[in-house]
């Protein structure tokens, strides 16, 4: 599910001004809901994890390969600009926690390399909204209404949830404007 988050975030890095507003906004829509699911399926993994046999603590070396924690803050903090301080702080602190899982040693590189492209991918769609006019935000936070209206109610409460926790990678500003669409959408048509 996270792959399709960041292969959403991706295209939406590559489309070009020419495209029309519209695949846009479903893109944006797609990675929303990735990003929802992603997060129920973490909780959910998170809380088994909890709950299950502690495993046997092994004794390994220590890893081949390991980044500095001002290093690793810095990706963070460069890549994904959308999060508030306190959001890139519990990634952080979840990134070191799966860095120093005995169980992950032998995927540390690929899991920093994995952040390193999700972070440069997510701050370049960043840009790439933030740099868009007034218009074409104002444009597809109406076509995201649209889309909006046509989602179950249980979706559209999460979708309204990711947007004001401010997790998607996308600039302020049309964050807004999209709830201000989603609040205009008729009462009848919320209950769906």
């Amino acid at each position: 599910m996270f792959r399709r988050s960041l292969l959403g975030v991706f295209l939406l890095v590559w489309c070009s001004g020419s495209f029309a507003v519209e695949p846009l906004t479903l893109i944006l829509l797609r990675v929303l809901r990735d990003q929802m699911i992603t997060s129920s399926v973490q909780s959910l993994v998170e809380g088994a994890q909890r709950e299950g046999n502690k495993p046997k603590v092994a004794i390994l070396p220590p890893p081949p390969y390991v980044m500095e924690d001002s290093k690793l803050r810095a990706l963070i903090d460069e890549g994904f600009v959308h999060l508030t301080t306190a959001q890139r702080d519990e990634v952080f602190s979840g990134v070191r926690r799966g860095l120093a899982d005995p169980k992950n040693a032998h995927l540390q590189p690929m899991i920093i390399q994995e952040l390193a492209l999700k972070a440069s991918a997510v701050r370049q769609a960043h840009e790439r909204l933030n740099n868009l006019s007034y218009g074409e935000k104002k444009a597809i936070a109406g076509q995201a209404r649209e889309e909006y209206a046509g989602l179950s109610s249980g979706e559209r409460q999460q979708m309204i949830q990711v947007l004001q926790s401010g997790i998607a990678p996308i600039p302020r500003d049309l964050n807004d404007m999209m709830l201000a669409e989603f609040a205009r959408v008729p009462a009848a048509s919320r209950t769906q």
